[in-house]
């Protein structure tokens, strides 16, 4: 049974929803562009913007880059609080550029700082003999009017395969987590990844196609901060 006050809180919460829906445009993926809106549970009457435009290589190419433009609004009237734009932000080319995602998890950098991440996913939908996918995680801290990168490029889903036949393949699948460090370095926290990972095989034993899977093992690495981004090592971004 609803009191009063909690009849008014639930009315209040429903009545900032439903500005903050009228006022964030969320467009699916067409393949040139795409819009995401997502409030931010650790400050409900703020919402994250997120917009990425398709620019071409040349006139009618496939290939291309998607630009970024990513805001935080006031919940109640989406006025820009804070900005940050970045022409070319993720390219798109044999990897194509497949979705993006806003990741509101409880990234807590310092005692008065939060970050949100974007995450953002890569396919080739070409090769069927090597199919490859990934998630890039980046994450984002306000300051002032301004929204900051301080982190870009950790790839925390991977997926990628080869195989010459029906029964001749190999498929590995790498996740990531990212969890915040009781250390801290230039005032922010540090970050510890964690991977884990499987290989599927499968190869032809006489009239059988023989199955198996391997457990990789697991690793766990921290990434510190520099003073402008977290350091990230080369086999934990990129393809």
């Amino acid at each position: 049974m609803f009191t009063p006050t909690r009849l008014l809180i639930v009315l209040g919460f429903l009545a900032v929803t439903t500005q903050v829906h009228a006022a964030c445009e969320i467009k699916k993926f067409d393949g040139h562009s795409l819009s995401r809106c997502k409030v931010w549970p650790a400050f409900p009457d703020k919402a994250i913007s997120a917009k990425s435009t398709f620019v071409s290589d040349s006139e009618g190419d496939h290939d291309g880059v998607f630009d970024l433009e990513l805001s935080l609004l006031n919940a109640a009237n989406a006025k820009p609080l804070a900005s940050y734009v970045k022409p070319g932000a993720y390219n798109s080319d044999a990897i194509r550029f497949d979705d993006l995602k806003i990741d509101t998890a409880r990234y807590r950098l310092a005692s008065d700082v939060r970050a949100f991440g974007l995450r953002s996913d890569f396919a080739d939908r070409l090769s069927r003999a090597n199919p490859y996918a990934k998630t890039d995680l980046a994450l984002y801290v306000r300051e002032g009017s301004k929204l900051r990168p301080v982190l870009e490029g950790l790839v925390i889903r991977k997926e990628f395969g080869e195989g010459s036949g029906e029964c001749e393949t190999k498929d590995t699948k790498i996740l990531r987590t990212v969890e915040i460090g009781s250390s801290s370095h230039n005032g922010f926290a540090d970050l510890i990844v964690s991977s884990s990972g499987v290989v599927y095989t499968s190869t032809q034993s006489g009239k059988e196609c023989v199955s198996k899977t391997t457990d990789l093992t697991k690793t766990q690495i921290t990434l510190t901060y520099d003073g402008k981004q977290y350091l990230i090592p080369e086999d934990l971004r990129g393809y």
